[in-house]
This record gives structure tokens, C-alpha cells and sequence, in this order.
């Protein structure tokens, strides 16, 4: 796909929430993810495998300042995924004409000046909802659905679709 995707998590997090995140913005179609955190080796080791089994370059980045992440990408259009934004539905074409895009999740909702700094307030659903599930809903849109045919570069298995048996195959 093209269009460059990154992912930026503000929040402090668990280890098993932050994999969740990072399965999610790699599977649907993300470059890149940034969690505003301290390092955490064991998550790049498992993002690394990852990409070493299945395929594809998915990076993840650690940062100690939002506002600066935010502020470096000035030819990004930042999105805000929240329940609070606009329905994603009314600005969807809009956000679809630009090719390189940040998409924000936060961790908690203390972060109201966002709303300010991003170019777009999407709200996936009104209701409570999880950082993985909105980046996966609004990349799913996003991609059209074509994300769930992409190919991933240097996989060493891939999974052979069947509908009753599980049918993983070496590439190499």
C-alpha cells in the first residue's frame, strides 16, 4: 500500500495491551507505531519476531514527548481516534486524499489538547471502546478492506485459508 500510516499511543500501558495495539496497527496496514513510554525490549524483541516469522519491516518506536512526535511529522495529517470527535462516517473522504497520515490513541482522556492539535477528531464509535479496536475499525475503512489481502515481504509462513483446519506453510 502507498499511503504511509504511523500510530502514536500516548498512555502508559500494560505489556499484553501495548502487543494488542501493535498486532492490530501492523495486521491493518500501519508502518509504524510509536508508544510515548519508556523502551520496553521485550516488545521490540516480540515486534521483531513478529516481523521475522510472518513477514514485513513493522517498526516500533519509543518517545518521551507527545507534543514532539506530533510536531515532527508536518507532512502528516494527524487523526485523534476518540468517542469524541466527529463520526467517522462524515469526514472519511476527506481524510482518505491525504497520503501520509498519524493516527493518535491515547490511554486516557486527560489529553483534551489534542483536539487542538490534530487535524481531524474521529470518533469510531460514542461509546467506550479500546485503542486496538479503533485503529483496526479506522484502518479497515481507511484501506477499503484491501488490507486483509496485503502482502507482508520476507514472511517465512503464511496462513493457507481454510474453513476447518488450521494450514500454516513455510515460504522458505
Amino acid at each position: 500500500m502507498e499511503d504511509t500510516i504511523s500510530v502514536l499511543v500516548i498512555g502508559k500501558n500494560g505489556y499484553e495491551s501495548n502487543v494488542d495495539i501493535s498486532l492490530a496497527a501492523r495486521a491493518f496496514g500501519a508502518q509504524n507505531i510509536t508508544f510515548v513510554d519508556r523502551k520496553n525490549q521485550k516488545l521490540v524483541r516480540q515486534i521483531q519476531a513478529l516481523n521475522r516469522k510472518w513477514g514485513g519491516n513493522f517498526a516500533i518506536n519509543f518517545s518521551d514527548d507527545w507534543k514532539r512526535e506530533i510536531e515532527a511529522k508536518k507532512n502528516y495529517k494527524v487523526v485523534y481516534l476518540t468517542r469524541y470527535g466527529v463520526p467517522m462516517h462524515k469526514n472519511q473522504y476527506a481524510i482518505k486524499t491525504y497520503k501520509n497520515i498519524l493516527l493518535v490513541v491515547t490511554l486516557s482522556e486527560n489529553f483534551k489538547n489534542l483536539f487542538g492539535m490534530s487535524d481531524f477528531n474521529v470518533s469510531i464509535t460514542t461509546q467506550p471502546h479500546c485503542s486496538a479496536a479503533a485503529i483496526a475499525v479506522f484502518l479497515h475503512n481507511f484501506f477499503e478492506g484491501r488490507e486483509l489481502a496485503m502482502h507482508f515481504e520476507n514472511a517465512q509462513f503464511k496462513v493457507v485459508p481454510e474453513e476447518r483446519k488450521i494450514h500454516i506453510e513455510r515460504t522458505k
